[in-house]
């Protein structure tokens, strides 16, 4: 991939709004945060005082816990091609901080992002030096890519997207958006459409390159395999699951589809329910406990501590344990397309061994909806009526759901190829960097 000719370091007059407004809002945030309750450690985070980490240093930044498990995935692929680099990750919210500090490895460091604060952005630059910076998905945040580039740091904004709804908006702050765009090294794009989209707001066609999806790192080898995952035994053991029981995973459950999925849930035998619902925002809990106490069914709340042998609905209002239930269910639906929210990632069960069922609003994700409805038309349903009948059916049958899993499958990308194209277009980049 070409790099872009830094030409444009010095603020435009939007940059120079943008940074009288970051200075204001984000001088109030810290105020909030503070009277909030915000530890001194996020305080510091924050304003780009960020933990102590060894160079070489790359520097990885994203949303949450989807974002920082691609950020993980692609600093695997980097070492297994022989880079060695202290990987610093940042997430916006604590949830992302928390999976880091699960499953990036001891050598990992962690923290939440310093706001797009001008003197915290440069703060926390100072501090940490990295050879390289990535932003994962839509992380772009015009103070931090301006102060990279004044610095001569090659950044990448990887596994990129723009999501349907957002695009409208960058194009209204053209201004701002194209300039911070042509400030990046490059676009590593998941699709076709995504690289368009960044090539339509501004971003140099030959420096925005597909590469693919980074949280299909896992979709190659024993991954693909119908082999459980390393922690799902022990997740059977502390969710008492005897040898064959049938699990059903509702995943990123948005609460306006909860009476949707609970109809369909009604369903089921009542006698051998076990259900686990990850709400997609922990205030839905309220809801799930209301809705399964009109129908009696004994519940538990993840965070409540050890889990009773008789639950039958389970309650993930813990973040980040998604992937591990995913691969104790039977079968799974994922939200998000049962309201007007563009669904949320179909491949993520089959990733985990879960046969998967989804709703028809899939904007987000048309490609894997496309993908998918290609290979088992039946696993894309229109309601909570065709969505309970698709449960029954396929929570009755193991052998059928055997074969949509298979099927589905097939649909999957190819991990190993992903890896390699990323480490085709960063390694250079590294290397000038001494990593």
């Amino acid at each position: 991939m070409p790099a872009t000719t830094i030409t444009n370091v010095s603020p435009t007059p939007a940059d120079r709004l943008y940074r009288v407004a970051a200075r204001a809002a984000f001088g109030l945030a810290w105020v909030v945060a503070r009277g909030l309750g915000a530890t001194p450690q996020a305080l510091r985070a924050r304003t780009g005082r960020l933990p102590p980490a060894t160079p070489p240093l790359l520097w990885l930044h994203g949303a949450s816990a989807g974002e920082m498990a691609a950020a993980i995935g692609l600093s695997a692929a980097l070492r297994a091609h022989g880079h060695r680099f202290t990987a610093a990750y940042t997430a916006a919210n604590a949830a992302g901080v928390e999976f880091v500090q699960r499953r990036g490895g001891t050598q990992a460091v962690a923290a939440l992002a310093p706001w797009d604060h001008p003197r915290w952005v440069a703060r926390a630059f100072d501090h940490w030096q990295p050879r390289l910076l990535l932003l994962v998905e839509t992380e772009l945040w015009p103070t931090l890519i301006l102060e990279a580039a004044r610095r001569r740091l090659p950044v990448f904004c990887v596994s990129a997207r723009i999501y349907p709804r957002d695009a409208g908006r960058y194009r209204l702050i053209r201004a701002l958006t194209a300039p911070m765009l042509q400030r990046l090294t490059g676009v590593l794009a998941q699709d076709d459409t995504e690289r368009e989209r960044f090539v339509a707001l501004g971003m140099p066609p030959e420096c925005c390159t597909v590469a693919g999806n980074l949280k299909y790192l896992a979709a190659t080898g024993a991954s693909r395999s119908h082999g459980p995952l390393p922690a799902t035994a022990a997740w059977r053991r502390e969710l008492h699951l005897v040898e064959g029981e049938r699990v059903v995973v509702c995943g990123s459950i948005h609460t306006d589809e909860l009476r949707a999925v609970f109809a369909a849930l009604d369903q089921l035998p009542l006698d051998a329910l076990r259900v686990i619902i990850a709400p997609r925002h922990l205030t839905a809990t309220v809801m799930i406990t209301r809705l399964a106490q009109r129908r009696g069914w004994r519940l538990h709340r993840r965070s409540a501590g050890s889990v009773p042998p008789g639950w039958q609905l389970l309650v993930l209002d813990r973040v980040g344990e998604l992937a591990e239930a995913y691969a104790v269910a039977s079968l799974a639906v994922v939200g998000g397309g049962f309201g007007a929210h563009g669904g949320h990632n179909p491949f993520e069960p089959l990733l985990a061994g879960a046969p998967v069922i989804f709703g028809p609003h899939f904007d987000h994700f048309a490609g894997e909806a496309r993908a998918l409805a290609a290979v088992e038309p039946t696993a894309q349903v229109d309601g909570p009526l065709q969505l309970g009948q698709r449960l029954l059916q396929w929570w009755s049958d193991p052998r059928r759901c055997a074969r949509v899993l298979a099927r589905q499958r097939s649909a999957l990308p190819d991990g190993a190829a992903i890896a390699r194209r990323y480490v085709n277009a960063l390694s250079p980049w590294l290397e000038r960097g001494g990593v």
